[in-house]
């Protein structure tokens, strides 16, 4: 699993360049796991992981946040940088209303992975247990069982258009009225990321990496074979996917290619803003931030 340490990448012009590394701050970052990252398109940048740890790069400034819990959190999601959540073990689920953070009460003791909505009253969680968990603004009820056994991830484009990753290899689809199966006989899927409603990405296990158009989920080849945990991008044609033992990979709209290492640590997640500023999270102190590379 993933800690911290920071340092910033710069000069990375050309991939299969080194990157120079230099410490980002004298911060006394936590050494615990940093599972995910939010960034509100603005210029700041929210980091969750163990213990209930809460990074926030905000103004240039990092600052460790008080959550209010000390469980390990998975997942985080905002709709602007006074409504966030983060959801973890346990069934923990805490609110962010750009003062304090605060529990809501989730109703399950299932340990959750990840979190998406569309905004303040339309959120979404998904767990270890195959649930797929809702709030409407007032209160967090089940939305549907699956049957599966771990769902590692959810991600849309609006309320009739969202897509949950599964660690049985199946991808389901909500379109608004009901749960679809949308395909199956994949190897483990980590995770689920689009830049819109016909480009979507699911990735996992043995970098694997599967494409939809809109209308089918094609196989890519990815470059690695090293599990694949996150992906972030700012268009078609600029895409970039983290995993296992610091597996960086970008598409510039021709080929996925694998990038220079700079660490060996898992990386988990990678998120960037409208500023083309980029952070990458990951193990045993891992958070990179790089300005130049998208």
């Amino acid at each position: 699993m993933w800690v911290i340490l920071s340092v910033a990448l710069a000069a990375c012009a050309d991939l299969g360049e080194d990157p120079d590394l230099d410490p980002l701050s004298d911060f006394p970052w936590p050494r615990v796991p940093y599972q995910a990252a939010w960034s509100s398109e603005m210029n700041d940048f929210f980091v969750a992981g163990g213990s209930g740890i809460i990074i926030r790069l905000n103004r240039g400034e990092w600052q460790q946040m008080e959550s209010g819990t000390e469980r390990q959190l998975n997942g985080i999601w905002g709709s602007s940088s006074e409504h966030i959540v983060a959801v973890g073990q346990l069934g923990t689920i805490i609110h962010f209303d750009g003062e304090d953070w605060e529990e809501m009460e989730s109703g399950t003791t299932q340990n959750l992975t990840d979190v998406w909505g569309t905004s303040e009253a339309n959120v979404y969680a998904v767990s270890f247990g195959g649930t797929v968990f809702h709030y409407d603004g007032t209160e967090w009820q089940v939305k549907t069982e699956t049957g599966l056994d771990i769902l590692s991830g959810i991600w849309g484009t609006s309320k009739e258009d969202i897509y949950v990753s599964s660690t049985d290899g199946i991808i389901l689809h909500f379109d608004g009225e009901e749960w679809r199966n949308i395909s199956e006989g994949n190897p483990p899927l980590f995770s689920v990321w689009g830049l819109s409603d016909t480009l979507v990405y699911a990735m996992g296990s043995g970098g694997t990496l599967l494409k939809y158009d809109g209308e089918s989920w094609q196989t890519q080849q990815s470059g690695t074979t090293r599990g694949l945990y996150g992906m972030w991008g700012n268009r078609p044609n600029n895409l970039y996917a983290v995993g296992i033992s610091g597996t960086l990979i970008r598409y510039d709209g021709r080929r996925w290619q694998e990038l220079e290492y700079f660490t060996l640590e898992n990386l988990s997640d990678v998120k960037g803003n409208s500023r083309n500023e980029v952070i990458v999270v990951g193990g045993h102190g891992v958070i990179f931030k790089n300005s130049t590379l998208f």
